[in-house]
């Protein structure tokens, strides 16, 4: 069984690093923003109670406070695990194209099977296309999720901010687009094989078929090599994003 390590969004931000940092900030914030020690509030004097009004206090109290981020980091999490999700099934689906058999014409039994596999490409290619744009609308997808909190709303701006901050962009988009290279060059492959069923025949050593041809055999291999090269890359991506 292929298991795809959570690679994206762990690191990029937990629940409880939301709610330590943010939390940190804002106390912080609140400090500096106060030029000298605000007298205390003693629950228990008549004189300084409001009747009829809920003490100011009592609503930025810091439990308060926390159930506030604790609502942002719920809803943060919804869209966070969308993305997850929709990662973990497109590195399940990339493994399968990653295997060697893939690169060995002589693994498919007829053109049917090559036929079934660009099938599979082209369910890869629309999982790909998925990540994407749940990657670009991330910021707006936070946005209707964390306002659905009725958190207040520079709260709220700061523990996006928090969030955007924490995923690797620059690797993200580097990923993104050696995935789509990968998969045009696999689609090459597989057209490849389709239109030449039948000239190559078995080999010793699987990753040097015999083609009946030179032209044949120098387009296979100049298709193997991108696929091959495409894919360290794509990997050591996927590596420094889970770092």
């Amino acid at each position: 069984m292929i298991h795809f390590r959570k690679r994206t969004i762990q690191g990029a931000v937990t629940v409880m690093g939301v709610l330590a940092g943010l939390g940190g900030a804002v106390t912080q914030a609140q400090e500096t923003d106060s030029p000298s020690p605000k007298p205390q509030i003693k629950a228990d004097n008549p004189a300084l109670r409001s009747p009829g009004k809920p003490s100011a206090v009592a609503a930025e109290s810091p439990q308060a406070k926390n159930q506030e981020l604790e609502r942002l980091a719920k809803a943060a999490d919804k869209v966070l695990n969308r993305i997850q999700s929709a990662e973990s099934d497109l590195y399940l689906r990339l493994s399968y194209f990653e295997k060697p058999g893939r690169l060995d014409p002589n693994s498919y039994a007829s053109k049917d099977e090559v036929e079934q596999w660009q099938g599979m490409l082209q369910q890869l290619k629309e999982k790909h296309d998925l990540v994407a744009r749940l990657y670009a609308d991330v910021g707006k997808d936070l946005d209707a999720a964390l306002l659905n909190t009725s958190a207040n709303g520079e709260t709220a701006a700061r523990f996006k901010k928090y969030i955007m901050d924490g995923f690797p962009w620059e690797t993200i988009e580097k990923k993104n687009s050696l995935l789509a290279e990968f998969i045009d060059e696999q689609s090459k492959l597989l057209l490849f094989y389709e239109k030449n069923w039948g000239s190559w025949t078995n080999a010793s050593d699987s990753n040097k078929p015999e083609f009946t041809s030179a032209s044949a055999a120098n387009i296979y291999k100049r298709l193997r090599d991108q696929i091959l090269k495409t894919s360290e890359e794509l990997e050591k991506e996927y590596k420094a994003i889970s770092e």
